[in-house]
């Protein structure tokens, strides 16, 4: 049995980042409507903290993939 390496370039690595950026901002909208209609005090407490701590590495990860990008393009242009 062999095992394959898989390498990861620079733009899987920033396709990666987006998606999970992506996915953390829809737990963090998910989050957004749980909690007005929430009656439980700490469990809302719980989800409105999980909610935003997830919009902001969410937003974090989709901003720093789009950086990638833009950046990888700029030096492509460059070299050739």
């Amino acid at each position: 049995m062999t095992q394959k390496t898989v390498a990861f370039t620079d733009e899987s690595k920033a396709q990666v980042m987006r998606l999970t950026g992506i996915a953390l901002l829809w737990v963090a909208l998910s989050a957004l409507a749980y909690v007005p209609s929430s009656t439980d005090i700490v469990k809302t407490t719980v989800v409105a903290v999980l909610g935003f701590v997830s919009f902001a590495a969410g937003l974090s990860l989709f901003a720093d993939s789009l950086k990638r990008d833009i950046l990888a393009k700029v030096a492509q242009g460059q070299r050739g």
